[in-house]
C-alpha cells in the first residue's frame, strides 16, 4: 500500500528530526533554530532516499536523482510552511486548540505530500508502447444474460449481420445465470447456425463475473462486452471495431455522452445515471464511463487483477487498463423485452466498487 508506505516514511523522518534537533543542540552547542533547520534538512533527505527505494521503486527512473531531490525538497519545505500556516489559521480564527489544530494541519499536509509528490516528483508514465493485434483478429462478444429469451433471437442474426457486412471474423459467448425463461436452451439452439458458444451457470453471479468468466473462453484478440436486452444496436459493433483494427485505440467506449444520446429513459433512470458517472469522474477521463458496451484488446489485461463483484467492470478495465481510449458516439434504446436488472443491492455494490478503484488509484 503505497500510502501506507509514505506516512510510514514520514514517521520515520519525524523520528530523524527529534533526534538530530537533540544531539545538535545538547551535544553539539549549536543554536536551536540552526540544529531544527538542519535537522529538517537531513530529515527530508532521509525521506527521499527511503521513497525513492521503497514507497516509489517502481517509478520510471529516467528523470535525475538530483532533480527529483529538488522537487521533493520543494514540496516538503511547502508542505511546512502550509503546516504553520493552518496551525496558526485553526488556533487563532477557529478557536481551537493549537494541539487539535495542529493534528488537522499535519494530516492536511500528510495529504498535500503524498499527492503532489506522487503527481510531479515520482509521476507515472503511461507505457508508450502499445501491444497490436493481427490484421484480421477473430472478435469475441460476451453477452452476459438472465431471463433474455426473447431477445436472444433477435440480437444474434443483428450481430453477424454487423459483423459479416464489414468482413469481421467473430464469435458470441453467452454467459447464462441459470435463467428460469430458458435463455441457456435458447442460446444453445442459436449454435446450429451462427459461431456461438454457451457457458450455463449455476445461478445469478453477477455481471463482471460473467463478462470474466467468458473471457477464459474467449478465442478472440479483441473483446466485447454489451447487454442482451438491444439497448446496444449490433449495428454499432463494427464502428467501436475499427479503432482497434486500425491500432488507433485500445479500448473502445460505446458512448451515450459523447456525441450520442439515450432514448426511453425516465428522468429518474437519467439522474441516476448522470450522478453515477460524476461518481466516478476523478478515476478516467472517460465520458461515459457507466458504459456497458465496449471493446479492447484481451492482451491490455494480461496481468491485471479484475474484481468480479458489481456489475460495471468496464469501468474498472477504463481504470486499470492505463491505455488509449476512444469513445464512439451511439443511441441508447430501452429495452422493449423484459425486465431491468438493476435495483438497491446493484447501486450499493457500484459504491463499493468505486471506493476500491478510489483506493486503487490513490495507492498506485
Amino acid at each position: 500500500m503505497r500510502m501506507g508506505k509514505f506516512a510510514l516514511v514520514g514517521l520515520s523522518g519525524l523520528f530523524v528530526n527529534e533526534i538530530l534537533l537533540f544531539v545538535l543542540t545538547e551535544f553539539a552547542g549549536l543554536y536551536f533554530v540552526l540544529s531544527g533547520i538542519i535537522a529538517v534538512e537531513i530529515s527530508i533527505l532521509t525521506n527521499f532516499i527511503l521513497n525513492e527505494r521503497w514507497t516509489f521503486a517502481d517509478r520510471e527512473k529516467k528523470q535525475s536523482m538530483w532533480r527529483k531531490l529538488g522537487k521533493y525538497n520543494t514540496f516538503s519545505l511547502a508542505g511546512l510552511a502550509i503546516n504553520v500556516a493552518l496551525l496558526f489559521l485553526f488556533t487563532t480564527f477557529f478557536m481551537m486548540h493549537y494541539l487539535v489544530s495542529n493534528i488537522v494541519a499535519v494530516i492536511a499536509v500528510f495529504f498535500w505530500n503524498y499527492f503532489i509528490n506522487r503527481k510531479f516528483t515520482w509521476q507515472y508514465k503511461m507505457p508508450a508502447a502499445t501491444l497490436s493485434v493481427s490484421k484480421n483478429p477473430l472478435v469475441s462478444i460476451i453477452i452476459p444474460t438472465y431471463n433474455e429469451k426473447e431477445n436472444i433471437g433477435v440480437i444474434m442474426p443483428r450481430i453477424f449481420g454487423a459483423l459479416g457486412s464489414h468482413g469481421i471474423k467473430g464469435e458470441v459467448i453467452i454467459v447464462d445465470d441459470n435463467s428460469p425463461d430458458g435463455t441457456g436452451a435458447e442460446a444453445e439452439k442459436m449454435k446450429a447456425t451462427y459461431n456461438v458458444k454457451v457457458m450455463r451457470r449455476k445461478g445469478k453471479l453477477g455481471l463482471s463475473s460473467a463478462v470474466l468468466e467468458g473471457m477464459k473462453i474467449a478465442e478472440g484478440e479483441v473483446i466485447g462486452v454489451m447487454d442482451a436486452d438491444l439497448s446496444h444496436p449490433p449495428e454499432a459493433i463494427p464502428s467501436l471495431v475499427k479503432p482497434i483494427l486500425e491500432d488507433c485505440a485500445d479500448i473502445t467506449v460505446g458512448s451515450r455522452y459523447a456525441g450520442g444520446r439515450v432514448q426511453g429513459w425516465p428522468l429518474k433512470r437519467k439522474v441516476i445515471s448522470k450522478v453515477a458517472s460524476l461518481l466516478a469522474k476523478p478515476l478516467t477521463n472517460v465520458k461515459d464511463p457507466m458504459s456497458g458496451f465496449f471493446f479492447f484488446k484481451k492482451c491490455l489485461l494480461d496481468g491485471k487483477k479484475l474484481n468480479p463483484s458489481g456489475y460495471k467492470i468496464g469501468l474498472e478495465i477504463f481504470v486499470k487498463s492505463e491505455s488509449r481510449i476512444a469513445e464512439i458516439p451511439y443511441t441508447f434504446m430501452d429495452r422493449k423485452y423484459g425486465e431491468s436488472k438493476l435495483g438497491l443491492m446493484e447501486d450499493i455494490q457500484y459504491l463499493a466498487h468505486l471506493a476500491r478503484l478510489y483506493w486503487y488509484k490513490v495507492n498506485r
